[in-house]
C-alpha cells in the first residue's frame, strides 16, 4: 500500500508539472491512478479488517459491565459484520464475472477494466475472511477460551 501510494503521488506530481508547467499533459495517467487507487482502497479496507482497526462505534463498555455479556454482544456484532461481508461478496462476484465476460477496456490506455474492478471482489473476500476470524475469536472469548491470536503468541 505504501509503494502504491508513492507511485500515485509521483504520477500526480508528474501530471501537474507536465500539464501546468510545460503545457503538455501525460496521456492516460488518470487511468493508471484510478487502477492503483482501487487496489489501495480495497486492500486497505481488508487490512483494516485484518488489524481490527476498522471504524467502530462502540458504547457497549458503558452499558454492559459483565465481561461475559460484553463478549456475547461482541460475538453477535462480529457475526452480523461477517454476514454482511458475505453479502458484499455475493454482490461483487457477479460484477467481477460481468467485467471479465464483457471485456471492457479503459478509454485511453485500453487496459481491461477487470484489473481495477477485481479489487472490489478480492477486497470483499479478504474482509470476509478477517471478519470470520474476528467472529471466531469473539465466540471463543464468550466461551471463556483464549482467542486465536492469543494462542499464537
Amino acid at each position: 500500500m505504501l509503494i502504491s501510494g508513492c507511485i500515485i503521488t509521483v504520477l500526480i506530481f508528474v501530471e501537474v508539472m507536465l500539464r501546468y508547467v510545460l503545457g503538455s499533459p501525460l496521456f492516460g495517467v488518470e487511468e493508471l491512478i484510478v487502477l492503483i487507487a482501487m487496489w489501495i482502497y480495497f486492500i486497505g479496507a481488508s487490512y483494516g479488517a485484518y488489524e481490527r482497526s476498522h471504524i467502530k462505534a462502540e458504547l457497549i463498555h458503558t452499558l454492559v459491565k459483565s465481561p461475559k455479556k460484553a463478549a456475547l454482544v461482541h460475538s453477535m456484532t462480529s457475526g452480523i459484520t461477517f454476514i454482511l461481508s458475505l453479502v458484499m461478496v455475493s454482490w461483487t462476484y457477479p460484477f467481477f464475472i460481468w467485467s471479465i465476460t464483457k471485456g471492457g477496456t479503459s478509454q485511453a490506455l485500453l487496459l481491461p477494466m477487470y484489473y481495477s474492478q477485481s479489487a472490489i471482489f478480492i477486497g470483499a473476500i479478504l474482509m470476509s475472511l478477517y471478519f470470520f476470524t474476528e467472529f471466531v475469536d469473539h465466540i471463543l472469548q464468550f466461551l471463556g477460551k483464549k482467542s486465536y491470536f492469543e494462542r499464537l503468541n
